[in-house]
């Protein structure tokens, strides 16, 4: 054993108490009468009131305080919306699930839901399990870096 675990180990056999950290033994004011509990209580309670009176009293009488007055509102104008961007479908963000379907039906799928056309190699028939949400875009690369398939989006 070290020093320190000696001296640790000594100061607890020194100042040891047998029950002192029982739950019943170590309540502060177990040694004082309930209806003393109870006034002690009624008192602290009755100091909270008092204090959040004072000081909702303080506010009310000094509203202007330049500490917390609130500012003014002021006027805005709304500027004229001359047009509206849409967002093409194609960069829309939209969840599609694909659960062991051939990579011929997913193009069909992401071409209707996207409104866009895809070009590219679907040789071979790979199968594809796939939870995305996300653009056409993101969508297609990311089925590029799992097949290693080279598929591109054109705009319909």
């Amino acid at each position: 054993m070290t020093d320190q675990m000696k001296k640790s180990l000594q100061f607890v056999t020194k100042f040891y108490t047998p029950g002192i950290l029982h739950p019943d033994s170590s309540f502060i004011m177990k040694d004082i009468p309930f209806w003393k509990r109870r006034a002690v209580a009624a008192s602290i309670i009755g100091t909270a009131l008092v204090a959040t009176a004072a000081v909702t009293t303080y506010f009310a009488l000094n509203p202007t305080d330049s500490k917390y007055e609130i500012p003014a509102k002021e006027e805005v104008q709304e500027a004229p919306i001359d047009t509206i961007q849409e967002t093409p479908e194609a960069e829309e963000v939209k969840k599609m699930v694909f659960e062991d379907a051939e990579l011929s039906d997913v193009v069909k799928a992401i071409e209707k839901e996207y409104s866009v056309k895809i070009e590219g190699s679907t040789e071979g028939q790979p199968r594809l399990t796939l939870s995305y949400h996300g653009t056409a875009e993101d969508l297609v690369a990311t089925i590029n870096d799992l097949l290693g398939t080279n598929l591109t989006i054109t705009k319909k």
